[in-house]
C-alpha cells in the first residue's frame, strides 16, 4: 500500500460509495481506487467507477507489482473507467496508476 500512497498522494477523494453499512469505495482523483468490505459476507459482482484510464492494474492488496508484472490478481478497468469485482468478507481491492500493467 506504500505504492498506492505514493501514487495518490495529494489527490482528492472522488467517486465515493458507501452502502450504509460496512462497505466503502472511493477513487483518488484519477490516480487510484480502493474498495473496502468489512462485512461478514462477500460483496459479489459489484461494478465500481474508478475514473482511471482503461487498462490492467495489479491489485496491490493481494499482490506485488514489479518489473511490469503482478504476483496477484489483475483488475481490468474498461474504457469508461469501470471494473467489476467480488470483494470477499473483511477484505479489500486497491489499484493505482503506478501498478498498471503494460
Amino acid at each position: 500500500m506504500v505504492g498506492f500512497h505514493n501514487a495518490t498522494q495529494g489527490t482528492a477523494v472522488a467517486n465515493w460509495y458507501d452502502n450504509g453499512y460496512q462497505h466503502i469505495a472511493f477513487s483518488r482523483a484519477g490516480k487510484g481506487y480502493l474498495t473496502i468490505n468489512d462485512e461478514d459476507s462477500a460483496v459479489t459482482g459489484r461494478s465500481y467507477y474508478t475514473g482511471l484510464p482503461a487498462g490492467r492494474y495489479c491489485d496491490v492488496i493481494h499482490g506485488d507489482f514489479a518489473d511490469g508484472s503482478c504476483s496477484g490478481p489483475v483488475i481490468t478497468v474498461d474504457a469508461a473507467g469501470w471494473f467489476a469485482a467480488t470483494v470477499p468478507a473483511h477484505d479489500a481491492v486497491a489499484i493505482h496508476v503506478g501498478a498498471r500493467l503494460p
